[in-house]
């Protein structure tokens, strides 16, 4: 959104009006949404562990930080805040930054604001404050179409945004009709405007409307509540529906690699005890354990399900590294350079610069030049800055995460059998140990489908091999992820690591020469002097296997588990015709038990937001994904997909 400044505070060209009052910016926010929506007396009175609001422009993040300020001191120290904006036209980070220095009190919370502040392309970004009471989820796009896709329940609702005379598109009866669909009875909302179409908005919709006195010269505001019991509309993918559950006060997850442990942390910090069991003697022996790993996303040329879900998880993976390690200790926040190494790849990237698709804070084109002097090494070949991008010890990373008070870490425990009697999931391990609890998350990678309740999730393991390289070998520095066909990191505890093979057939956990042979190939291709120098102490390569849990679709499995038998017999019609309306009918889950698993070479990236987003819908709380994104992660999807191809 471009902005003229105007005695301090900033003016939208495209909507000529203000983003706040230049005088009187925090008393009129207050007056009109803390106080409008009786806020003080909600989280008086308020039992629920969470509190929601939900507003329809975040601007310059005015209204979230007054809120947030008054929620730190009103509220109860076991109450939670979750603030959900939208906004189609957020600002640069350097007009929010600007606009931030009119507000010294809110120095604290506007500095984490800017440090997360997500970049200007659509999506789903979720911040984190005070460690994790104050959750902030910012939705890029239009109001009514984002609000269509999420998946919440608001107590309260902030009608904010430019004047209905100015945009009048955002003020529409879509957007009321989702309100509607979001809130339960006696969710209230405010807004500073009165305008005669927004109130007859409302109230048909079944909100009880009231005008109030307006803040300052303005004489009026409208103020009101929800009437209705909400009764959720049938979905036209009914297998998808999600389960509701009581919040469980411990939960038992298999494995402790990064599915498992980022998913245990996210519990954690809402203070559910989490028992995570391990086969291994210590975290992150699997897929997980390599040296380093790269966390970037291999950008569509046209945006995807699948690129906004790596950009949204990129951007929480990276914010919840921040938050555990700022000093960067076993992780770095750097540049991935994407080098194409032939033709085919070259014209893809140039055709994703050429579409426009991601701004410049995400990726820059660079030529050979241009990435040479970037690098300081000789690159022979054009490519794509990612700029939402690192790396990280993976290893490092998940035990960072296991430690946290409510997280009990038990090793040498592999999972054997998996029962569920009298509402309860009775948990077996090898050691001859029981638990029981309401709740199970399976995150064992391709192990995950060993159990009766999950054999039909098609999981397959891919062998890869990294080579490891003392760094002393070379004289040359390496600030920066370099990708090709494999990839290299920076050095790290004084040694390089660089590959990994992609071998489909493979199950030998034996490092070969010939692993070695074809990671220094793929590595010639990129860095030329660099390989040439690793290939002189070829002698002194070590290495490591492991294997990728992949999907058939390259997408994570993740959410609640399905009861296989009667899903297939409730969606049975499918067989005969794909587009069959069911009415009256549900999806069909195992009470309790979820997987996490499927993320391929990518859990750096999605496993943090993946584990949020099991967190929340075990919590009840809003989901940190739009809904088109947790359906294609839902692991009913194989089985609903068989149906339609006549397999099953």
């Amino acid at each position: 959104m471009r902005v003229t400044w105007r005695d301090h505070s900033p003016h939208s060209e495209a909507f000529d009006d203000i983003y706040f009052n230049p005088l009187h910016g925090k008393e009129e926010s207050l007056y009109v949404f803390w106080q409008g929506n009786l806020l003080n007396e909600k989280l008086a009175g308020n039992v629920q562990t969470v509190f929601t609001i939900a507003e329809t422009g975040f601007g310059t993040g005015l209204n979230f930080l007054c809120t947030a300020q008054s929620f730190i001191g009103q509220s109860k120290e076991a109450q939670c805040l979750h603030f959900i904006s939208v906004e189609k036209y957020p600002l640069a980070l350097t007009d929010l930054a600007k606009s931030h220095t009119c507000w010294p009190e809110f120095k604290s919370l506007s500095d984490q604001l800017i440090q997360q502040y997500p970049p200007s392309t659509p999506g789903v970004y979720t911040l984190a404050f005070l460690e994790g009471r104050i959750k902030l989820t910012l939705i890029i796009g239009d109001a009514a179409s984002g609000f269509s896709q999420l998946s919440a329940m608001v107590d309260a609702w902030y009608l904010d945004g430019f004047a209905p005379s100015k945009n009048p598109e955002m003020w529409s009866d879509a957007l009321f009709q989702q309100m509607a669909r979001l809130s339960h009875k006696g969710t209230t909302f405010a807004t500073f405007t009165a305008a005669g179409a927004v109130r007859r908005g409302l109230q048909a919709v079944g909100f009880e409307v009231e005008k109030r006195k307006g803040f300052g010269q303005k004489r009026e505001r409208l103020v009101g509540r929800y009437l209705q019991d909400n009764i959720p509309e049938p979905t036209v993918t009914p297998w998808f529906d999600l389960p509701s559950q009581a919040r469980p006060e411990q939960v038992v997850i298999s494995g402790a690699g990064l599915a498992g442990c980022t998913t245990a942390w996210a519990l954690a910090q809402r203070g559910i005890k989490v028992t995570v069991l391990d086969a291994a003697d210590k975290p992150a022996q699997g897929g997980s354990g390599n040296p380093q790993g790269a966390l970037y996303t291999k950008l569509s040329v046209k945006p995807t399900l699948q690129s906004e879900l790596h950009l949204c998880a990129s951007h929480f993976s990276l914010n919840l590294l921040r938050q555990l390690d700022p000093e960067q200790t076993f992780w770095s926040e750097c540049e991935v350079v994407q080098i194409a190494t032939d033709d085919a790849e070259r014209t893809r990237q140039q055709a994703l610069i050429n579409e426009a698709a991601y701004p410049q804070e995400i990726v820059e084109d660079g030529s050979k030049d241009t990435l040479s002097k970037l690098t300081q090494q000789t690159v022979t070949h054009d490519g794509l800055i990612m700029k939402l991008a690192g790396w990280v010890s993976p290893a490092d990373f998940c035990r960072a995460l296991l430690n946290h008070p409510c997280i009990d870490y038990v090793p040498d425990s592999q999972l054997t059998e998996l029962t569920y009697q009298d509402g309860m999931w009775i948990v077996q391990t090898a050691a001859q140990k029981t638990y029981h609890t309401s709740t199970v998350i399976l995150c064992q990678a391709e192990a995950t489908s060993q159990f009766v309740q999950t054999q039909h999730l098609p999981l397959k393991p891919i062998r890869g091999q990294v080579s490891i390289i003392p760094a002393s070998v070379t004289n040359q520095k390496l600030n920066q992820v370099i990708c090709g066909d494999g990839y290299i990191s920076p050095p790290f505890r004084d040694h390089y690591c660089f590959g990994a093979t992609f071998e489909l057939k493979s199950t030998s956990l034996e490092i070969t020469d010939s692993g070695h042979d074809t990671n220094l190939h793929n590595l010639a291709k990129v860095l030329p002097d660099l390989a040439a120098d690793f290939e002189k102490s070829k002698h002194l390569l070590t290495g490591r296997v492991s294997f990728r849990c992949s999907t058939p679709d390259y997408l994570p499995i993740v959410g609640p588990a399905p009861d296989p038998e009667t899903t297939l017999e409730r969606f049975a019609p499918l067989r005969k015709d794909r587009k069959w309306k069911f009415s009256n009918v549900s999806a069909s889950h195992l009470p309790g038990l979820y997987v996490n698993c499927g993320h391929g070479s990518k859990g750096l990236v999605t496993t943090p937001l993946c584990g949020e987003y099991l967190a929340a819908l075990i919590c009840a709380e809003p989901l940190p994904m739009r809904k088109p994104i947790h359906d294609a992660l839902n692991p009913s999807r194989f089985l609903i997909k068989n149906l339609i191809r006549k397999q099953i």
